[in-house]
């Protein structure tokens, strides 16, 4: 095989590969659970439908980033260094730039699915959640049975074919979720006949006899939180390299904590330290992809502003891939 023609085919087998580990399966399916199951928790509107569930929804996006970042890293690096498998393929005429590369692509790819997991549970959450409880619950039906018929589907395709259940389950619950979404473009959860009785008092349910409509304002802020997820995918990537899945986490999740409070801890000090000033411009900025606020009141996160996100995570995930492939050059790999 040529040295040029190695990097999608590293990249697609890694793509392959991660997903075939049961805790991504797990941290996937819990998500999507759990975001599907916050119309049914969260019962406070705090005089805006769906504003507590939306925020709770896309909090957990962002923590499952931070999970998923450091299992599918350690899963495609240090797992690979371990076994001695990584050796093997640089023996090859495969440098380590384009090992390290095509190992960060394979592992976005499946970030990048578990983004659209999260972003169509949190359509479908906020639909359900912005009507009362008797109009919303036919919206998370579908995102029910897509998960129960990705997990029949796989142990079938498992029982008959032998393919591997947890990778046939996550990708057969990305098409059934996506097709679980179109069907709820469907439906306009109206709810004209919903009449609640209480004390001889009859009162027509909030939203009966009105369309809810569907709140793509949450596409881009949930790309943010993408754009954020790939970042941590770097910073993951960077410590698996020498580092076990706990160890990973560890880090990721003290550098995750720290830049949410970058604003607080360094913003007043930069203007008067130079090592408040390095460490502001350092440190990933997670405000800067957190817009839940931006949408209270129907707000709407501008596309311009996504794109100007979109090149300073992009500047700092490969600031951190050089540094990571730095390292790498000097690092024994048997």
């Amino acid at each position: 095989m040529k040295s040029s023609g190695t990097f999608w085919p590293l990249a697609k087998l890694t793509m392959v590969e991660i997903p075939r580990q049961p805790a991504l399966l797990l941290l996937a399916t819990t998500v999507v659970l759990f975001i599907g199951s916050l119309p049914f928790l969260i019962a406070h509107n705090l005089g805006e439908p769906g504003k507590l569930v939306r925020d709770s929804a896309m909090a957990v996006m962002f923590l499952g980033a931070l999970l998923v970042s450091a299992t599918a890293a350690c899963g495609a690096v240090s797992g690979e260094i371990r076994r001695g498998t990584a050796g093997a393929i640089l023996s090859k005429p495969i440098g380590r730039a384009r090992f390290l590369t095509a190992k960060y692509a394979g592992v976005a790819g499946v970030m990048l699915v578990f983004a659209l997991l999260c972003t169509l549970s949190i359509l479908i959450a906020d639909r359900a959640a912005s009507r009362a409880f008797m109009i919303g619950w036919t919206f998370l039906i579908p995102l029910y049975l897509a998960v129960l018929g990705a997990y029949l589907l796989a142990g079938l395709l498992n029982y008959f074919t032998s393919r591997p259940f947890a990778s046939t389950a996550f990708w057969c619950l990305a098409v059934l979720l996506s097709l679980a979404f179109l069907f709820t473009l469907t439906l306009d959860g109206s709810g004209a006949e919903a009449v609640i009785d209480h004390g001889g008092h009859t009162h027509v349910a909030p939203g009966a006899g009105q369309p809810v409509p569907v709140r793509w304002a949450l596409v881009p802020a949930c790309l943010l939180l993408t754009l954020a997820a790939l970042m941590l995918q770097a910073l993951a990537l960077f410590c698996a390299l020498r580092l076990a899945v706990v160890p990973t986490l560890s880090i990721c999740g003290g550098l995750f904590l720290v830049g949410l409070m970058s604003d607080y801890l360094l913003a007043a000090r930069a203007a008067r330290a130079v090592w408040a000033r390095v460490l502001y411009v350092v440190l990933p900025n997670w405000q800067h992809f957190w817009m839940a606020d931006a949408l209270s009141a129907n707000g709407q996160v501008p596309w311009s502003y996504v794109g100007a996100a979109a090149v300073y995570a992009l500047a700092w995930a490969l600031g951190v891939l050089c540094l990571a492939l730095g390292f790498f050059e000097r690092m024994e790999v048997r």
